[in-house]
């Protein structure tokens, strides 16, 4: 079936007016907050794909996350655009730890930086700004006339980190999807994908899309064709040292260039449609039942306890503070939500996953799935980290813990860890021992996977 395309770039560096907060995200600490300064400006751009049936629509942004209520919020706006299939919608995070704090309920900005209840007011008034700024993009494309194409795949490799769990799987995958006019076939489009955290830039107050908007200039530069990075299973992938300023334009140029030689040279494979779209909300278990009022009775008193040996100005206390609020409250979560969602093509297959997924399932997945699969990751929403049976088992015994969710007490959020920060009251659900048992994360997030590509 034939592809038409359009494509749509915004420029959403956050300046006040029309942003009543500055307030950035990705580290934990002091307030971290932009004062104006900027170093590559920060983008929202929409894709939309049209294979006959009716458009689908690929939205990615220069943003760390979002979280599970702005993620719904946009897609019920949008989806009734696209035929009320939840399918044909698709958010992607590029998760650089350089733009603003979308969101105040995962990451928490008053676990994460300990912020004032007007603080916190004015990081929601932003995200409803953020809100409306990504539907009207996605409807202005919609608005847009189309440009008849072919689609085009092939993958390359390049190095530019490292697994900073000491785990053996280093991704260098290079996935990139081209189109290119029907009419005279030149070049109209470049999407691409990589796995690696993008915090090459490190941790100051200044606007940055770090290595991927590095790359993205390198390629359209180049190519003078707009270019858009989809971030893919990174959670435990790191930027090659040292983190600064010039380090994002180091390895944001060697990705790009990648890309670009990718482009001018050949091997591409035919991708052609129809396109059949996917979407399933898991529900991935935590280590505690706290539908069981004793579990609950047991959490209280284990936070009561952490209030008691711990500092205000400490992380944990933090949490504990929220944590015992939500009890008295609303009740503590039972589950771990989790989107997935699968576009299949001819020639091609795209796995989206929500969240900070390690690179384990990426291998995995990609191992077993026979034909071209693309996995991308910090999809639709990201509220914590998903981390394969091994990592989960070793708790504090790796990095802290940090990944795992827990340190020395598998029933509670370790301190310091992803846990804490999102914040959640347990860590996901592990085997102890041995491989991952039926009901564990690593279990029902493969078996979904699975099964989905297998449709």
């Amino acid at each position: 079936m034939p592809f038409s395309m359009a494509v749509k770039t915004l420029d959403y560096t956050p300046a006040w007016p029309p942003y009543p907060s500055l307030w950035m995200a990705g580290y934990g600490g002091a307030p971290r907050g932009n004062q104006g300064q900027v170093d590559r400006r920060l983008r929202a751009q929409c894709v939309l794909i049209d294979d006959g049936a009716g458009p689908k629509v690929m939205l990615r942004i220069d943003v760390i996350s979002i979280p599970r209520y702005v993620h719904q919020a946009i897609r019920e706006a949008v989806v009734p655009l696209l035929g009320n299939n939840n399918g044909n919608f698709l958010i992607i995070c590029s998760h650089t730890h350089s733009g603003p704090f979308i969101g105040t309920t995962r990451p928490h900005p008053y676990v994460m930086m300990s912020l004032t209840p007007a603080d916190i007011s004015a990081i929601e008034d932003t995200t409803n700004v953020f809100i409306d700024q990504m539907i009207t993009l996605v409807e202005q494309t919609l608005a847009m006339a189309r440009t008849p194409v072919t689609l085009w795949y092939k993958e390359g490799n390049t190095t530019i980190g490292y697994n900073r769990c000491d785990e053996p799987n280093v991704l260098t995958t290079i996935n990139a999807l081209i189109a290119r006019r029907t009419s005279d076939n030149g070049l109209h489009t470049v999407l691409f994908g990589y796995a690696c955290h993008a915090v090459a830039r490190g941790n100051d107050k200044t606007f940055c899309s770090d290595y991927p908007g590095a790359a993205t200039d390198v390629i359209s530069n180049a190519l003078g064709v707009q270019a858009l990075f989809f971030q893919g299973a990174a959670g435990d992938q790191e930027p090659n040292d040292p983190h600064a300023p010039s380090q994002v334009t180091n390895l944001g140029t060697t990705l790009g260039n990648a890309v670009v030689q990718m482009v001018n040279s050949g091997s591409w494979a035919s991708v052609t449609g129809p396109i059949t779209t996917h979407y399933l909300d898991l529900k991935l278990p935590l280590t505690v039942d706290f539908g069981d009022p004793a579990a609950v009775i047991r959490a209280r008193n284990a936070y009561n306890e952490r209030l008691d040996t711990t500092a205000p100005t400490d992380f944990e206390y933090r949490h504990a503070e929220v944590m015992l609020e939500q009890i008295a409250g609303e009740g503590l979560p039972r589950v771990f939500p989790m989107p997935v969602q699968r576009w299949k093509m001819g020639g091609l297959n795209i796995l989206a996953l929500s969240h900070e997924v390690l690179s384990e399932y990426a291998v995995r997945l990609r191992a077993q799935t026979a034909g071209r699969l693309w996995v991308m990751a910090y999809a639709n929403e990201t509220e914590g980290y998903v981390a394969a049976n091994d990592i989960l088992q070793t708790g504090g015994g790796n990095r802290f813990g940090y990944e795992a969710g827990w340190t020395d007490d598998s029933t509670m959020s370790g301190p310091g860890t992803w846990t804490t920060f999102y914040p959640w009251p347990a860590p996901l659900k592990f085997s102890p021992s041995g491989p991952a048992a039926a009901g564990t994360t690593e279990r029902v997030l493969l078996d979904a996977c699975t099964t989905m590509l297998n449709l």
